[in-house]
């Protein structure tokens, strides 16, 4: 009995350090998770609802979802989306905000993602160029995104 008392109060303070911050993450994206994690906090500190940014991505697909677009978020939620070059409107529904990009690089490194490398802005905290290759036996999965130009709006 006292055997077992113990196992759990040392399963209880782990958890509970954890949960806490006092011990890191482990596991294969343990590094990439404490960067997430700071950058995360980081972008929330600044309080930012409204703001534009470009953003641009690589992968495997039409040329539509590849061309540089300007997202303009207005209360945490996507409120436009242009085209770089022509100006013209984007569907929304296959853009993120700062939020929803954070959330897709936590995504990857829960399903464990064969390959995550992601930069950060160190003043805001966005992530400004992300990669993640989901499964190195399939060819053509990889995406990659860039983020530049973010703005913040009066």
């Amino acid at each position: 009995m006292t055997a077992k008392l113990g196992r759990l109060a040392l399963a209880l303070s782990i958890l509970t350090a954890a949960a806490c911050g006092i011990i890191e993450p482990s596991g294969p994206h343990s590094q990439e998770q404490s960067r997430l994690t700071e950058a995360r906090r980081l972008w929330r500190s600044q309080g930012l609802s409204d703001y534009s940014y470009v953003f641009s991505r690589s992968c495997f697909c039409v040329f539509e979802y590849r061309e540089p677009v300007t997202i303009t978020v207005r209360g945490g939620n996507i409120a436009s989306v242009v085209s770089v070059a022509s100006g013209s409107p984007r569907d929304a529904s296959t853009y993120h905000t700062i939020d929803g990009l954070f959330d897709q690089i936590q995504r990857a490194i829960t399903e464990d993602a064969a390959s995550i490398r992601a930069e950060y802005d160190r003043t805001r905290g966005h992530p400004t160029s992300v990669y993640i290759d989901l499964d190195q036996r399939i060819a053509d999965e990889e995406i990659s995104f860039e983020t530049t130009g973010l703005t913040p709006s009066r």
